[in-house]
C-alpha cells in the first residue's frame, strides 16, 4: 500500500514539474535567451536578455543604449568595452525598468542618459548603483564622429517618460518597450502607463520614423508594421474592454503573442484598461 502511495505521490510531482516547466520555460527564456546580431562594423545589437540593446561605435565615443539584466547586462558591458578601447562610453537608457537599466553599474564614471524623470522616483525604483546621470527633457543629439545619435523623450506611454533613440545615418530606432514585437505589453500603473497616450505616442512614431528600421524593446527587429500592429492592439483591447461581448473574438487574434506569465496578456491588457482608462 505504501508503495503504491509513493508511486502515485512521485507521478503527481512529476506532473507538477512537468507543468510548472511548461508555464515558466516561455517567460525564463524571454528574459535570459539572447543574439548578437553584427548590422555593420559600427553596429551592434544584442537582443533579448532583458530588453533589446545596441552598440554604435564613433570616432569619438561609443554609444551603449539599454543595459540589460542579470548575466546579460555584464556580457553586454564586455562587448562595448572590447568595441570602445580608449573612447569614452555613453550609455542611454529609454526607460527606467530594470531589464533596461540593470547594467547601469557596469558603466561607473560614465554618462547615463534617461528621460526627465524625477530624480526621487528613479531613487525609489531603481538600486543607487544602477541610477542615470543625465536628463532628456525634449531631445539631445549626439555627434560620435560617423553617426549622429538623437535621443527624444516622447513623454508618457508604457512609463511617465519613455526615450526613444534614432541612428541618424543607419536610419535605425530603438523604441524601448514601446513596442513589444508579437508580445504581450507590460502595463503598470506605478510606472506610468497610460494607453490612450501610447496610442499618439505610437502615432508620432508611424508618422515621424516610417521608413525605419526598428528595434523594439522585446522581440526580433522589424519595420513600422510593428508600431502599426502595437497600435491595433492597443485600439482592439479598448474595444474589448468597452465591447465584453467582442472580447474573446478579439482576444482570439492575439493567440499567438507571447503572454510574460503573471505579467502580460490580453486579459490583463483588457483589465487594465477597464481599471485605469475607459472609467476616467
Amino acid at each position: 500500500m505504501k508503495k503504491k502511495i509513493f508511486i502515485g505521490s512521485g507521478i503527481i510531482l512529476i506532473a507538477v514539474i512537468i507543468v510548472a516547466a511548461l508555464l515558466f520555460y516561455p517567460s525564463i527564456r524571454f528574459f535570459t535567451e539572447k543574439e548578437t546580431v553584427q548590422v555593420d562594423h559600427t553596429l551592434t545589437l544584442m537582443l533579448g536578455g532583458g530588453g533589446n540593446s545596441g552598440i554604435i561605435i564613433g570616432d569619438s565615443a561609443v554609444v551603449v543604449i539599454d543595459t540589460k539584466m542579470m548575466g546579460s547586462s555584464k556580457d553586454l558591458y564586455k562587448l562595448a568595452k572590447a568595441n570602445a578601447g580608449l573612447k569614452p562610453i555613453i550609455v542611454v537608457n529609454t526607460h527606467y525598468h530594470s531589464d533596461h537599466v540593470n547594467g547601469n553599474k557596469y558603466f561607473k564614471g560614465d554618462k547615463i542618459y534617461i528621460g526627465n524623470y524625477n530624480r526621487e522616483f528613479l531613487q525609489k525604483n531603481i538600486e543607487a548603483e544602477n541610477q542615470p546621470t543625465d536628463f532628456v527633457n525634449d531631445s539631445l543629439s549626439i555627434n560620435i564622429g560617423g553617426e549622429v545619435i538623437h535621443l527624444y523623450n516622447l513623454g508618457q506611454a508604457h512609463t511617465l517618460n519613455d526615450l526613444v533613440v534614432y541612428l541618424e545615418n543607419h536610419k535605425v530606432l530603438f523604441t524601448g518597450d514601446l513596442i513589444f514585437n508579437h508580445v504581450n505589453p507590460v502595463l503598470k500603473d506605478e510606472s506610468g502607463a497610460r494607453v490612450t497616450q501610447w496610442i499618439k505616442v505610437l502615432d508620432i512614431i508611424i508618422n515621424r520614423w516610417g521608413n525605419c528600421t526598428i528595434v523594439p524593446g522585446h522581440g526580433k527587429v522589424g519595420g513600422i508594421e510593428m508600431a502599426q500592429s502595437m497600435r491595433k492592439y492597443f485600439v482592439d483591447m479598448t474595444t474589448a474592454a468597452q465591447y465584453p461581448t467582442k472580447e474573446d473574438q478579439i482576444k482570439e487574434k492575439y493567440k499567438d503573442w507571447m503572454k510574460v506569465l503573471n505579467m502580460s496578456s490580453p486579459e490583463k491588457t483588457i483589465k487594465y484598461i477597464k481599471m485605469y482608462e475607459t472609467n476616467k
